[in-house]
């Protein structure tokens, strides 16, 4: 009877990287999936660092919108009713895809106009973060009446 000694066929299977050969230590393909993961991270953080920013850029046009409407309302002639037209139509036009409700409140007075905007916006990723809730106040001396 033949002797059947099948342990040159291993070895030579292994060096040439069989399939069926692996080490147990054997890391290929490892770097793939630590690639994969590492830009996973790297999407959420940049997703969740735009979502704060254009949150703070909404914020600054409601607080531009307050100073443009208590402006607008402090001029000669002026009214409450121009004061919220104003910031109403800066707020639409700026960051109305942001917003969840805004509520705009102009007081003239003798002395000062003043510009109340309280608002709520909502996150461009809501997974990322939750609402955000604010007032902002704008004054500004009323010219007299000539």
């Amino acid at each position: 009877m033949m002797n059947r000694n099948y342990s040159c066929y291993t070895a030579l299977s292994r060096r040439r990287g069989h399939p069926s050969a692996r080490w147990l230590g054997d890391e290929v393909g490892a770097a793939v999936i630590e690639t994969l993961m590492a830009m996973g991270m790297a999407l959420i953080t940049a997703a969740f660092l735009m979502n704060g920013l254009l949150m703070l850029y909404a914020r600054s046009v409601i607080q531009y919108a307050a100073d443009s409407g208590a402006r607008a309302g402090a001029l000669s002639g002026g009214t409450g009713q121009v004061c919220e037209e104003t910031a109403e139509g800066i707020i639409s036009g700026l960051a109305n895809i942001y917003r969840d409700s805004t509520e705009v409140d102009c007081n003239r007075a003798e002395a000062l106009t003043t510009a109340e905007i309280t608002a709520r916006l909502l996150p461009v990723f809501p997974s990322l973060g939750p609402s955000w809730s604010f007032t902002m106040r704008a004054t500004s001396v009323t010219e007299p009446v000539p």
